[in-house]
């Protein structure tokens, strides 16, 4: 694997390039989409317990903060088609596999190795790429209307797929999707500096360091909640496919506020959005949480999915405008798979020792502390002229 030679940044108007990092964030972020259908099967197959549930769901994901906090290192010095290919077998095989795991050890560490070789390689290279984009607040919104779109879809038709066939169909659809979309892939070109003596020197602003811990606690007001919906759902008397069918409705609708977001871009600044998004969604997650009848628990997390989604871009637009020309956003996908991390972990050992509607709240003030952050640091990122 040869070094890039490239050291500028691409021009806005290359769509191909953009296609092909989009695609490359949906296929890393694969895991965390199909999360609470996965979980609950392994669920039922495995009889996890809560705590071994919320340690589950982490595994991609600590994969995916190993592969990210290590770019700066790996990003500079080979090829992204070569790291493309490293990382499209390393996915197929992370669900191969699974075919000849029984065992909770066993399915973690093949998920881990998957994440830091695969899906971690995958998301944080497209991601960090459309940070570089000439809009990347816009990027990431659009990032997340296809991260849905992908996750809706599959949240629909998995469930059928595993009632018609069984497990083994699961995993061999998942990997046949890694292998119609590997074209898309080879889209992206090559726009991270070379590894000179410069671009090793390159410093980090301390400010990144908070605004990427603001990025880690805005994702524990996802995937807190997002990792023990089905659970929630289920505590209520709700079957996985019915909870299967609501979530694949509910998040087609939530790109409401990822469009939103693409469309108002930075017409009211950065930290404005993100409060009002934390605001809503700590709303619907108190309606979430003092309801037992479907409608209602599905207005509720509805209304968090759009704030949510609707505020991502704009904490990754600050990131963006701070991180200047270090690199530094190849640390914001490993900083966001750390809050996907720990949100599960945390909310599982909270389940256990108090009560399952105790992830709600910590999805509730992940999201306040990440807008603080946000607000206190609100000059060192607010849109340039």
């Amino acid at each position: 694997m040869a070094v890039s030679d490239l050291n500028t940044e691409l021009p806005p108007s290359d769509t191909k390039h953009l296609i092909g990092c989009w695609v490359m964030a949906v296929l890393g972020a694969m895991p965390f989409a199909i999360q609470p259908f996965f979980l609950g099967v392994m669920t039922e197959s495995l009889g996890l317990t809560s705590q071994q549930v919320g340690l589950l769901a982490s595994a991609d994901i600590l994969g995916v903060v190993v592969a990210s906090f290590s770019g700066f290192w790996w990003s500079k010095r080979f090829r992204h088609q070569a790291l493309i290919r490293v990382a499209s077998v390393a996915m197929m095989i992370g669900y191969l596999g699974l075919l000849f795991t029984d065992t909770f050890d066993s399915v973690l560490l093949l998920r881990f190795i998957a994440g830091v070789l695969g899906h971690g390689i995958a998301f944080s290279l497209g991601t960090a790429l459309l940070c570089r984009a000439s809009h990347p607040d816009r990027a990431i919104a659009v990032s997340v209307v296809t991260q849905i779109g992908f996750s809706s879809l599959m949240l629909l038709v998995l469930p059928k797929v595993l009632m018609g066939t069984g497990i083994e169909a699961v995993y061999f659809s998942l990997v046949a999707i890694i292998l119609v979309l590997l074209p898309l892939l080879k889209l992206t070109n090559d726009s991270f500096s070379t590894d000179t003596e410069s671009a090793t020197r390159a410093s980090i602003n301390p400010l990144i360091i908070w605004l990427l811990i603001a990025l880690v606690c805005y994702q524990l007001g996802l995937s807190a909640i997002w990792a023990f919906i089905e659970s929630i759902g289920r505590d209520r008397h709700i079957s996985l496919e019915q909870m299967g069918l609501m979530l694949a409705i509910i998040l087609p609708v939530s790109m409401i506020g990822s469009i939103f977001a693409s469309l108002l871009n930075l017409r009211i600044g950065r930290v404005t959005p993100v409060v009002i998004a934390t605001t809503a969604g700590a709303a619907g997650l108190i309606i979430l949480a003092n309801t037992a009848t479907v409608a209602i628990l599905a207005a509720g997390f509805l209304l968090h999915q759009i704030a949510w989604n609707f505020g991502i871009a704009f904490v990754y637009g600050a990131i963006a405008e701070v991180s200047g020309e270090s690199g530094s956003e190849i640390l914001a996908p490993g900083s966001q798979s750390l809050g996907t991390a720990m949100g599960p972990i945390l909310a599982g050992i909270l389940a256990s020792t108090i009560n399952l509607e105790a992830v709600i709240w910590v999805s509730i003030f992940g999201m306040i502390a990440g807008s603080l952050i946000l607000f206190f640091t609100r000059e060192a990122h607010s849109p340039r002229s």
